[in-house]
């Protein structure tokens, strides 16, 4: 098993060169209402120059720019990504307690996915994205979209879209499960997560969705939502430092997190990525 000491070289070492409600608390965990304020960074300081590609555009043209510039980046595979997730990414006071993103159970001693997990009894990796939606590959370890969860709150979101609950079925520290206004089964995270799950979907749209490669189901109903969470809760500075760690281990960022005002110049999302892919199959050989 990777332990914590065993990662710190692999950050530090890449930085130089190039994811229970209902459960009883177990030893070494405590109550959270909000996730641990961060007081160091791991990751590498971001080019000045970084985003220059991009610069002077927008609608499609920015959306696929912003493909080309953060979609390459080095894949940990599933066991390394939650190895460094639980024991840095998500730790970056260094104290060892990683709390869940959706009710803040915090959970202490925390070194990798291991003592993490604690057979089933503390915390998992929440993939945004669903897998089942098509977070798969590379896709399924990118630690722009993976986030710690309570493994009861991880099960409850399952894949249902993120939405706003006008019928509460479920509910713990703020995140609820239940019916839209239009009767569709949504999660809605609790509100210092909204931002965040945002911007990770829209990352993962602007990676692996501008192909049409996953399953846009979700993507299409939740666009609205997201991009008005976006606006409610713009990055703070614990999500810009998780965005220079991943960094720091992946080798790119999160724009939206950099850059929050490339939503509303990319514009629709769905509809940008059709465009792209119309422009795609009209060069296709027939």
């Amino acid at each position: 098993m990777t332990t914590r000491r065993a990662l710190l070289p692999l950050i530090l070492g890449f930085a130089l060169a190039a994811t229970a409600c209902g459960l009883p608390a177990a030893p070494g965990a405590r109550a959270a209402l909000k996730r641990p304020a961060v007081t160091r960074s791991l990751g590498r300081t971001m080019p000045a120059d970084y985003y220059a590609p991009v610069a002077n555009m927008s609608g499609p043209a920015l959306l696929q720019g912003l493909n080309q510039l953060v979609g390459p980046h080095r894949d940990l595979g599933y066991d390394g990504a939650r190895d460094v997730m639980f024991a840095d990414v998500d730790d970056l006071d260094g104290d060892d307690t990683v709390a869940c993103v959706y009710i803040g159970r915090a959970l202490d001693n925390v070194r990798d996915r291991a003592s993490a997990f604690r057979n089933g009894a503390g915390l998992n990796a929440e993939h945004t994205w669903p897998q089942s939606k098509g977070a798969e590959g590379s896709a399924k370890a990118d630690l722009h979209h993976l986030f710690p969860s309570d493994v009861k709150a991880n099960s409850t979101r399952g894949s249902y879209p993120f939405g706003e609950v006008a019928r509460v079925e479920w509910a713990e520290g703020g995140s609820q499960l239940g019916d839209n206004g239009s009767g569709r089964r949504v999660f809605e995270p609790r509100m210092d997560q909204r931002g965040d799950t945002a911007r990770a979907l829209l990352y993962f749209f602007t990676v692996y969705g501008v192909t049409g490669g996953p399953d846009l189901e979700n993507f299409r109903l939740e666009e609205p939502t997201i991009k008005r969470w976006h606006e409610q809760d713009p990055p703070t500075t614990d999500e810009k430092l998780r965005n220079d760690a991943v960094f720091a281990v992946q080798g790119n960022r999160n724009p939206y997190i950099d850059h929050p005002e490339y939503v509303a110049r990319v514009g629709g999302f769905m509809q940008a990525g059709a465009a792209l892919n119309a422009r795609v199959s009209k060069r296709r050989p027939r």
